[in-house]
């Protein structure tokens, strides 16, 4: 007889159980992810090259995802008022003076742990790099692109004086004789061209030996024979050429990141300027016929100072994700991103790895060449690696302006400096 059993039927699966599945793994998969903020200081096309940068981390892995946002470096209210508040991003760019003190003060976290368990070290970084943002063994951020300022000269304008525009000045004695042949006044006595115009005073304490500070004991130096030679110097440039007039002619500059900046034009023969002017040349002045080399030194002085300066990326101490804000740092200050990020901006990377990755080199012109090879084999100095930087520059500057006044010597102004940097000091020991 035959069986009168059905055969049991399956239950049929929804046409939407597969795209329900899917819809829980990603869910899934997003509630493992975790998403740190990231505030970045680069606006306009700069700012694009950071945010493609940012999208290319995120789309590498699934673990962590970044959230960037614009808040301006100059924004520094903003930013100490996070750190301070307890409540940071996880990432934050910051000027380098901010780092030491930040730092120092509890602010920052400690990358040295980090770094080191990463493989990286002095020798992944240019000279004098390394120790940029450490104070007493502790690094508390990493330079995101470096500048480096040089010597500049317009060509074109020393071959109109009658000058070889392949001979710049290589001691301040030559820079000296060439700055009062190329400036020049009207009639009435109002200048109408300034051979040159000293503007980063501390290129020329270093150049004449002198330092602002000690980086290995850490000691304040502003009173260093070299620094008061070179304040000498500059009294007498101030004197001779009359700060008042100086100030009235540069009344009517235009802006610097513009065809109206004074060396374009020729207002200014000689100047100090960093490697972003191959970007600003080609962009506002590309007929500019310019060289660019090492600053002049006294006899006796140092002849190849390199001034570098630069942004820092950092970890608040308060971050509420450390480790992957650390992981994040570390992808994008490795030599690969650091090289596109350089070249997006002119700057250089700090990474020495860097500077042969196509992204970088290819950009290369002889003049940027100039300073790589600065940084490379010359003398490397940074801002002042101590919690008060900030003040001892301000005081720098103040010692810069009573002696551009005339109200005071060179060396009483510097020993005022020391004295009020070095009582500030002892306030941190």
């Amino acid at each position: 007889m035959p069986s009168t059993s059905r055969p049991t039927r399956r239950p049929r699966r929804s046409r939407f159980a597969g795209a329900w599945l899917a819809l829980l793994l990603l869910a899934s998969a997003a509630s493992a992810q975790t998403e740190i903020t990231f505030w970045q200081a680069w606006g306009g096309s700069e700012g694009q090259a950071m945010q493609a940068l940012v999208d290319e981390f995120n789309a590498s892995q699934s673990e962590v995802r970044v959230r960037s946002s614009f808040v301006p470096i100059g924004d520094g209210e903003r930013i100490l008022a996070s750190l301070a508040g307890g409540a940071p991003a996880d990432l934050v760019t910051v000027w380098d003076w901010m780092v030491v003190p930040l730092g120092y003060g509890g602010a920052l976290a400690d990358l040295t742990a980090d770094l080191s368990a990463a493989g990286v070290g002095q020798d992944d970084y240019l000279p004098g790099i390394w120790e940029y943002g450490t104070y007493q063994g502790a690094k508390y951020g990493v330079p995101t692109t470096i500048n480096v300022y040089a010597f500049m000269w317009n060509k074109d304008v020393f071959a109109a004086a009658g000058l070889d525009p392949e001979a710049p000045p290589r001691t301040i004695a030559e820079l000296d004789v060439l700055t009062e042949q190329l400036t020049t006044v009207d009639p009435r006595g109002n200048m109408r061209r300034l051979g040159f115009y000293p503007n980063v005073t501390a290129i020329y304490c270093y150049a004449f030996g002198g330092q602002l500070y000690d980086p290995t004991t850490l000691e304040v130096t502003l009173d260093h024979p070299g620094n008061v030679a070179a304040f000498e110097w500059l009294a007498a440039y101030y004197k001779k050429y009359d700060i008042a007039k100086i100030r009235r002619f540069q009344a009517g500059w235009g802006d610097m990141a513009s065809p109206f900046n004074p060396f374009y034009r020729g207002q200014i023969a000689m100047q100090e300027g960093g490697q972003w002017e191959v970007a600003f040349t080609r962009e506002y002045a590309p007929d500019l016929n310019w060289g660019v080399t090492t600053f002049p030194a006294p006899e006796g002085g140092r002849t190849d100072v390199t001034p570098v300066q630069s942004s820092f990326w950092v970890i608040p101490a308060q971050a509420t994700h450390k480790a992957e804000a650390t992981r994040f740092l570390l992808w994008l200050s490795a030599p690969e991103q650091s090289a596109r990020f350089a070249a997006a901006l002119a700057n250089i990377p700090p990474r020495r790895d860097a500077l042969a990755m196509p992204a970088f080199a290819d950009t290369i012109t002889p003049q940027m060449q100039t300073y790589i090879d600065m940084l490379l084999t010359g003398y490397v100095y940074t801002p002042p690696g101590l919690p008060v930087g900030l003040y001892l520059s301000d005081q720098l500057n103040q010692a810069l302006a009573a002696v551009q006044d005339g109200t005071v010597s060179a060396r009483e102004a510097l020993e005022t400096a020391q004295r009020n940097v070095q009582r500030e000091l002892e306030k941190y020991r």
